[in-house]
């Protein structure tokens, strides 16, 4: 077992500057809770604070103690940390997750608050191409910026409200709580005049991309079908 004891010696001796919230020295015992969905672990609780890692849903997590500011201080590879207090239960979350579809099995709203996503802090999960993806570059940056530039490609975008694409193919088209125009598997829908139509493809908006579009003027580009 880790030396729990050390770790938090090294927080009573100030390892964490005094400007973070810590728990009091009364505190110093942990209490095993569980994650409830992708959480990032983070260097001090704040949304601004830097990222160490990200846990996987239904994993133990030792907590020292809450905050008073909705984050939890947890130990973490040896290390005191901060996760975010919502997605942390005291009880295996695919026993809660199996009881509560059992509540709700005939309540289709229910279900889906069990996937409900927090922008902050639950990292997007595309559980069909199994593969999380943690935003690079958020929506509202993008919007603003209007151009970015990720991987081996140019991103741009281009509105619904000013071009409908009524003649796309785009099955079970909507938009999702970014504003992101998606199919039916949640994919971000692309524009591109060089990959071919159907091509999937990694994005720093939190999801994967599919191609349904062209137009895009060169051979770099990769437009971002939006409703903004």
């Amino acid at each position: 077992m880790k030396n729990i004891s050390k770790v938090l010696g090294i927080v009573a001796a100030g390892a964490i500057a005094s400007s973070i919230s810590v728990c009091s020295a009364a505190a110093y015992s942990t209490t095993t809770v569980y994650t409830t969905d992708y959480l990032r672990v983070r260097e001090a609780p704040g949304l601004e604070a830097a990222i160490i890692d990200v846990v996987a849903p239904d994993m133990p997590i030792q907590r020292i103690c809450k905050l008073d500011n909705g984050w939890s201080q947890v130990v973490y590879n040896d290390g005191v940390y901060y996760m975010h207090s919502d997605y942390l239960v005291e009880y295996e979350y695919a026993e809660i997750e199996d009881n509560y579809y059992a509540e709700a099995e005939d309540d289709e709203e229910k279900v889906e608050e069990v996937y409900k996503e927090d922008v902050e802090e639950v990292v997007n999960y595309d559980y069909d191409t199994d593969s999380y993806y943690d935003e690079i570059i958020a929506a509202s940056d993008f919007r603003f910026d209007g151009v970015e530039f990720w991987g081996d490609y140019r991103w741009t975008y281009y509105s619904e409200q000013v071009l409908p694409g009524g003649g796309l193919d785009i099955p079970g088209r909507h938009t999702d709580y970014n504003g992101y125009v998606c199919d039916e598997n949640d994919y971000i829908c692309l524009a591109s005049d060089f990959l071919p139509k159907g091509t999937v493809v990694s994005t720093p908006f939190g999801k994967a991309g599919k191609v349904y579009d062209c137009g895009c003027g060169n051979n770099i580009t990769l437009d971002v079908y939006v409703n903004w």
